[in-house]
């Protein structure tokens, strides 16, 4: 019988994990397709687009992504990026962003409008993929969380002054570095 997936824990900003770089993924195992398993399914309970290892509090180079998922009836296809790296970026653009671990708090940043990424899926496979626009800012914005950083580092320095209050909020309910967002959410 297969197993359902579960809803991990959500760190937030304060968690010092959200600060670490990411350890590389050795290989594809039933322990990672559980995990990204779970990864997907609690990215889409939270209401997101992508979702990284380390906001789950796992410090492993994963993301999940489905950028289009709610404007497209709700129809998922998440995409798993096992060691992802942008090999390749173009263009630009400002878009206002959000993060599952900063709850509440959106800002503009300026980040390439085209990329190119490169990761392995869950089947091994070496995957090539161009993305441009929103689906590009999504895995921008994932791939920081694997390196450590975060939005809010990214934005301007105004925008930065308005975040300083609810940012010092959050961190000082951090317990020991750690601060964890795991409130019930319907699994219908």
């Amino acid at each position: 019988m297969k197993r359902q997936p579960a809803l991990l824990p959500i760190h937030i900003y304060g968690d010092r994990i959200l600060r670490l770089k990411a350890e590389e993924v050795a290989g594809i195992d039933d322990e990672l397709k559980s995990f990204a398993a779970d990864l997907a399914h609690t990215m889409y309970l939270r209401d997101g687009v992508g979702l990284a290892a380390p906001q789950v509090g796992v410090s492993r180079r994963v993301i999940a992504i489905d950028p289009y998922w709610a404007r497209d009836g709700n129809k998922k296809n998440p995409v798993v990026m096992v060691n992802p790296s942008i090999t390749a970026s173009s263009g630009e653009s400002e878009t206002e962003e959000g993060c599952i671990s900063l709850p509440g708090l959106y800002g503009y940043v300026t980040r390439p409008s085209q990329i190119t990424v490169e990761y392995t899926d869950l089947e091994g496979q070496r995957v090539t993929v161009e993305l441009s626009g929103y689906a590009a800012t999504v895995v921008q914005l994932e791939f920081d969380h694997l390196e450590g950083v975060l939005f809010v580092d990214r934005v301007n320095a105004i925008t930065k002054l308005k975040l300083k209050r609810k940012l010092k909020e959050m961190e000082k309910a951090a317990v020991d570095g750690i601060n964890i967002r795991n409130d019930a959410v319907s699994e219908d």
